[in-house]
């Protein structure tokens, strides 16, 4: 029994080390050495996708390091932007989202890789993207952004033979716009899409807009922008400079490259005029209609006054509660309170009226008295009656609106042109 045992033992020993030996050439054959170490490639991958997974599986990348040119040149970095839409333009918030497209292209040596031609490329996934050096851009005045997700993330990066790349990221944006608000609504609104390196100085990295961002069109579709429901684009134009950062404690004060787009929005007034403008015009004929009106109905000028002066505040109320709090009058703010005086004038005008026909009554029941105001001395001597005021007034009233009315829009839309002219040039 003993040989018999020691035959088994050995026989399963020499089994174990044969399909140990077959285990490590199997290996082997789907593997690359280098440095003594070797590394396990996908054996589905075609060239271009094993050279990108073994860079990735070797470590031999540097993610805080800037890929530069000869002699430490700084990072050449060049921006194009596709604008799908332009939305909630506010003036109560002085700010407008974007939605965008960002393509961005620069050299980095270190992903150089060999390819059949110079057009082949490879794209990595977005989970990869972390694990290389992008550019660190921001956009200037951002209060808040994302970036899309449906139905995956959209971020792509593309490497090509040469190790030049194309990042490309879709993004949502709401960007501050200050707006001056001394002609509203007639005004033109000049918003900027500003970008900026965060951490790298215009010695480190450079922005330039692409080669061919001048000849191809901003816009992903000009309907959308075109058909904005308050304003109109009347041309945009791109700018490069170079931005000083002001030196903070313990910091030298650097320069950082800078690239915008700025935008020209021009108001449409229909909206805002029959929002605004129609109802006040409105209230103020009706006010003036309530002169016709006989005055010894006390009831009747009384309520229509009032009601005249209450609709016009509540229209002010209404539409100042749609716009931001600024410390100066806009155009439309001038129109509402001169609106509203001309109403309340009314008021004032039929106070006056019953007093003096009032006084003009008691002074007529008093036969034996010798003295006489200079106000009834002037109606007898005129040979007037005190309702002759409505007369009058409403005479002057409506005379004094129409002038008013033509001064106001003569020189607003002269402004407004002025401002139009001078923007073009």
């Amino acid at each position: 029994m003993k040989p018999v045992a020691i035959f088994f033992i050995l026989c399963c020993i020499a089994v174990l080390l044969v399909d140990g030996r077959q285990k490590g050439r199997r290996r082997g054959g789907n593997g690359k050495s280098r440095g003594g170490l070797k590394v396990k490639v996908d054996a589905h991958g075609n060239m271009l996708t094993r050279q990108m997974e073994l860079m990735f599986r070797q470590h031999n990348y540097e993610l805080s390091l800037r890929p530069t040119g000869k002699g430490d040149r700084p990072t050449h970095v060049e921006l194009a932007l596709m604008i799908e839409s332009i939305t909630d333009i506010s003036e109560k918030n002085m700010d407008l989202t974007f939605t965008l497209c960002m393509h961005e292209t620069w050299q980095d040596r270190r992903l150089q890789f060999v390819g059949e031609n110079s057009n082949q490329s490879v794209v990595l996934p977005s989970r990869l993207i972390d694990k290389l050096w992008v550019p660190d851009l921001y956009i200037v005045g951002s209060k808040s952004s994302f970036t899309h997700k449906t139905t995956v993330d959209n971020v792509v990066l593309r490497i090509f033979t040469d190790g030049t790349i194309l990042y490309s990221l879709k993004i949502t944006t709401t960007v501050a716009c200050q707006m001056s608000l001394y002609n509203f609504p007639l005004d033109m609104e000049n918003c900027t899409l500003s970008f900026q390196s965060l951490g790298y100085s215009s010695n480190e990295l450079t922005l330039h807009w692409s080669s061919r961002e001048d000849s191809q069109n901003l816009f992903m579709d000009e309907r959308l922008v075109k058909n904005m429901p308050k304003f109109q684009l009347l041309h945009h134009q791109f700018h490069s400079w170079n931005v000083s950062m002001l030196a903070m404690d313990g910091f030298v004060p650097m320069t950082r490259c800078s690239l915008s787009v700025s935008f020209e929005l021009k108001r449409y007034l229909l909206s805002v005029f029959f929002q605004s403008y129609f109802p006040a015009m409105a209230m103020v004929l009706l006010a003036g209609l309530g002169m016709w009106v006989d005055p010894k109905s006390v009831p009747a000028r009384v309520a229509l006054g009032v009601t005249s002066v209450l609709t016009i505040s509540t229209i002010i109320a209404g539409l100042k509660s749609s716009l931001p709090k600024v410390s100066y009058l806009t155009a439309m703010d001038i129109y509402l309170w001169a609106c509203f005086l001309f109403v309340f004038s009314t008021v004032l005008e039929y106070c006056v009226l019953n007093y003096m026909m009032t006084k003009a009554g008691s002074e007529k029941s008093q036969v034996a008295s010798t003295a006489m105001s200079l106000r009834s001395c002037w109606y007898r001597t005129a040979g007037r009656d005190p309702s002759s005021l409505d007369g009058y007034f409403r005479v002057g009233y409506l005379i004094t609106f129409l002038v008013f009315n033509v001064a106001y829009w003569s020189y607003y839309v002269i402004a407004t042109q002025h401002e139009l002219v001078s923007t073009e040039q």
